[in-house]
C-alpha cells in the first residue's frame, strides 16, 4: 500500500501533459497484454474445433459398394444345368452349352439358342436355325408369328449356309442381339409361336414346340448364370 501511495503522490505531482503522456502509455501496454491473451484462446479454440471435425470424420465408416444381386440363383442355375449338355474343345479352349433337346448335326431340324465361347470367360450367346428336307427351300428369311404378333429376321446375303447329301439343309448360326433376346422371352412365354422359314419360291411353316420354348429357358438361365447379361449378349 505504501508503494501505491508513493506512486501516485509521484503521479501528481507531474505536470498535466506528463500525467495524459503516462495514461496513453499504461493503455497501450495494458491493451497488449489484453489482445495477446485473445489470439491464443482463439488460436487454442481452432485447434479444439479441428480437432473435433478430424475425429468426427474418422468416426464416419466409409460408403461400402451395394453388392450386386445375381441374374438367377444358384438352384435355378444347377436345374437349368441338369437339362444342358456342355461339349468343350481343350485345343481350341472354348466350352459351349446346349440344351439336350436341341440338334446334335446340322442336318437335322432345329430351333434353339446356345450359349458359350473361351473356356473361363463370360460366355456369349446364339441363335440357331436349321432345315432338313428333301426340297430346297433357299431361304431368305425368318418370320415369327408369336400370340398374333409378327416379327421378322432377315440375315445378310451369305449369311444361311446351305448343303446336301441324300437330302437338303439350310441353316442359320449367328450371335444373337437384343432385339433377338426380346423375341426369343416373347417366345418362351407365348401360348402360340409359329416360325416360317421363308424362301425364294417356297417355304415352310413350323410350330416351335413346349419343348423347345423349355429349352430355350434352360439356355437363358445357364447364359445369365455362368455371367451373361440380357441386356449386352
Amino acid at each position: 500500500m505504501d508503494f501505491l501511495k508513493k506512486v501516485w503522490v509521484t503521479f501528481r505531482q507531474l505536470k498535466t501533459w506528463m500525467q495524459v503522456v503516462l495514461v496513453f502509455v499504461l493503455l497501450g501496454i495494458i491493451g497488449s497484454i489484453g489482445g495477446s491473451g485473445s489470439n491464443t484462446s482463439s488460436q487454442s479454440t481452432s485447434t479444439s474445433n479441428t480437432g473435433s471435425a478430424t475425429a468426427s470424420s474418422a468416426s464416419t465408416p466409409s460408403a461400402q459398394p451395394t453388392p450386386t444381386k445375381a441374374a438367377v440363383s444358384s438352384v435355378d442355375l444347377k436345374a437349368a444345368m441338369a437339362h444342358i449338355r456342355v461339349k468343350t474343345d481343350k485345343v481350341k479352349n472354348t466350352k459351349y452349352y446346349r440344351d439336350l433337346s436341341s440338334p446334335n448335326y446340322v442336318n437335322q431340324n432345329g430351333f434353339d439358342i446356345y450359349a458359350g465361347g473361351t473356356a473361363g470367360t463370360t460366355p456369349n450367346l446364339y441363335l440357331e436355325i436349321q432345315y432338313e428336307g428333301s426340297d430346297w427351300l433357299f431361304i431368305k428369311s425368318y418370320f415369327f408369328n408369336v400370340d398374333g404378333f409378327t416379327y421378322e429376321l432377315t440375315p445378310d446375303y451369305g449369311v444361311i449356309k446351305t448343303d446336301n447329301d441324300t437330302n437338303v439343309w439350310e441353316w442359320y448360326n449367328e450371335p444373337i442381339d437384343t432385339d433377338q433376346i426380346d423375341l426369343i422371352q416373347k417366345i418362351i412365354k407365348s401360348k402360340s409361336a409359329v416360325m416360317r422359314l421363308n424362301g425364294s419360291q417356297y417355304y415352310k411353316d413350323v410350330t416351335i414346340t413346349a419343348t423347345q420354348k423349355a429349352a430355350l429357358q434352360h439356355v437363358l438361365t445357364v447364359f445369365q448364370g455362368l455371367g451373361g447379361d440380357l441386356t449386352n449378349p
